[in-house]
């Protein structure tokens, strides 16, 4: 188990390191289709990364609050982002230029162990959406959407277009389940915020 003085960025080595950077909501941080140059740690905030379609629809893929590094897999596979960076919260972002990648894997061996385990925790939550969007109905999918999304992040203020593409749905859909589940008494319709009744 690493504690968070071990991985900050300050600790790596063979790299470059930025000075932190603070960036307003909405902020785009990269974009789908972009060559890396480095990759990134959250001091604060939320980003969000969101794949577009071709027909202009977006899924949100991945969440990332402070203390977590993004942007690794790319650079380390030497492809494009597959996905845009945003930011839902104000940040404050470190960014990181590994130069030589070998060298900096070689250089900071526990900090790739780390990176691994976040990626093979990223991997088990993606399977897990897949399966609930293969096999659950678009009822158990938001109401799986709404608690995971305000548990894990009850500072944002959760939209249904953010809901349903979390979990892979019409935003006409969460809205209407929404409703339903606010009239079942299951979501709190004291807020405007989405909220599951304690």
């Amino acid at each position: 188990m690493f504690t968070l003085p071990y991985y900050l960025p300050q600790n790596l080595n063979e790299c470059i390191i930025s000075e932190s950077k603070t960036l307003e909501k909405n902020s785009l941080i990269y974009a789908q289709g972009e060559k890396p140059k480095e990759f990134y740690f959250l001091k604060q905030g939320l980003v969000d990364l969101y794949h577009s379609l071709e027909n202009g629809k977006e899924t949100l893929t991945r969440l990332y609050h402070a203390n977590e590094y993004f942007g690794f897999r790319t650079i380390f596979s030497e492809t494009s982002y597959h996905c845009s960076a945003k930011v839902l919260m104000e940040a404050d972002i470190v960014r990181i230029f590994p130069g030589n990648h070998a060298n900096f894997i070689t250089n900071n061996p526990d900090f790739s162990c780390y990176l691994m385990k976040q990626l093979s925790n990223e991997l088990y939550d993606a399977e897990h959406r897949i399966s609930n969007t293969a096999y659950k109905r678009s009822y158990e999918r938001i109401i799986d959407a709404i608690e995971n999304l305000t548990e894990s992040y009850p500072d944002y203020p959760w939209t249904y277009r953010e809901v349903a593409e979390f979990c892979g749905c019409e935003t006409e859909t969460a809205i209407r389940i929404s409703r339903e589940l606010k009239k079942q008494g299951i979501l709190d319709k004291n807020t405007r915020h989405l909220r599951i009744c304690s």
